[in-house]
């Protein structure tokens, strides 16, 4: 049985979904193409917490973090409790209110969002809790905590030999990972960027600004994109770069491929990205292969993004499994026919 310990954040979302396209400018014209606006539980470190807990079989999750002394705070914990996460390490600041984001999902179910709140900020190193970060035998963070939290973690999993996992969100915060001739990429088991963070850290490289990429990712074509994607993950064999609908770009011990996603339709891609990295993780704390490990983050976060909410629809193992199984038989008995 392995320990899985996720460092990072846990907020409350408010999400609207949108009758059309995102608008270009907040006006009452664009507010009145909200349909519904919802709460529930999301927060990067939650969710992917809350998605490997769910995609294991045996192993224990682990979730460290901060949140506020408020309702916020008290469902998180409640939900984790639900799921079997333990959160021991979580810390419960007195004055401070649970993080929070707010989420606009257009009708293709594609999202944008900012955050809001102080409780990340304050996941200092003295936060971790010591003896869990100790007996972890895969870690996982995020880029939204303090700079000195971040390196203090990759330097603890570096000397201790633990493998560890970094999604490298926010872009804004990701560039430290390039200094040094990417010096801090090189010390992750794997990297989980999405598109347009794996875009960001190929540019720091180059000595853009985060102003001057996010302009240059907006006007490259995708495909161009893609392209400097697989050579990036070519040069960097444990990045392992999510990229929405057209799968995931990796490294599978010959060369970078493109594995494409399953058919799926998708209500809101929120949390989908944390759902791969779930179960990514459970399955490679299982001691499954690469191949193996990725095949159930691109069915995990296919089967989630059917269901509106960060934390919503994450499938467990089990159906995880029955749905690669089916997938895999319909595929064998097509190539029968």
């Amino acid at each position: 049985m392995s320990k899985i310990v996720v460092i990072g954040s846990a907020n409350m979302d408010t999400t609207h979904y949108l009758a059309s396209e995102f608008p270009d400018d907040l006006t009452q014209e664009s507010l009145n193409e909200i349909i519904k606006t919802a709460r529930v539980l999301g927060g990067k470190g939650a969710n992917q917490a809350r998605a490997a807990k769910l995609q294991s079989k045996d192993n224990k999750v682990y979730f460290i973090g901060c949140v506020g002394m408020d309702e916020s705070g008290t469902k998180m914990l409640e939900e984790f409790k639900r799921v079997g996460v333990n959160f021991k390490g979580v810390k419960v600041l007195s004055g401070k209110n649970t993080d929070g984001r707010i989420i606009d999902v257009d009708k293709n179910g594609e999202n944008r969002m900012k955050g809001y709140g102080d409780c990340i900020k304050e996941l200092t190193p003295e936060k971790i809790d010591m003896t869990i970060l100790e007996n972890a035998d895969i870690v996982a963070i995020q880029m939204k905590m303090p700079q000195e939290t971040v390196r203090f973690v990759i330097e603890y999993c570096k000397r201790h030999n633990k493998p560890l996992v970094i999604d490298p969100t926010p872009p804004e915060k990701a560039n430290i990972l390039m200094e040094e001739n990417a010096k801090l990429l090189g010390e992750a088991a794997y990297l989980t960027p999405n598109e347009e963070e794996a875009f960001a850290l190929i540019k720091y490289a180059e000595g853009m600004d985060i102003t001057q990429i996010k302009k240059e990712f907006k006007e490259t074509p995708k495909e161009v994109r893609l392209q400097m994607i697989q050579d990036f993950v070519q040069k960097h064999p444990n990045v392992i770069a999510t990229v929405g609908g057209d799968g995931v770009i990796y490294h599978n011990g010959k060369g970078a491929i493109r594995k494409r996603t399953f058919p799926t339709e998708c209500k809101d891609s929120t949390g989908a990205g944390d759902t791969f990295n779930g179960a990514f993780i459970a399955s490679l704390a299982r001691g499954e292969k690469l191949d193996r490990a990725v095949e159930y983050g691109l069915m995990a976060s296919s089967i989630k993004v059917r269901y509106e909410g960060a934390q919503n629809g994450v499938p467990t193992y089990d159906e995880t499994t029955k749905a690669l199984e089916v997938y895999d038989r319909r595929n064998r008995l097509h190539e029968d026919d």
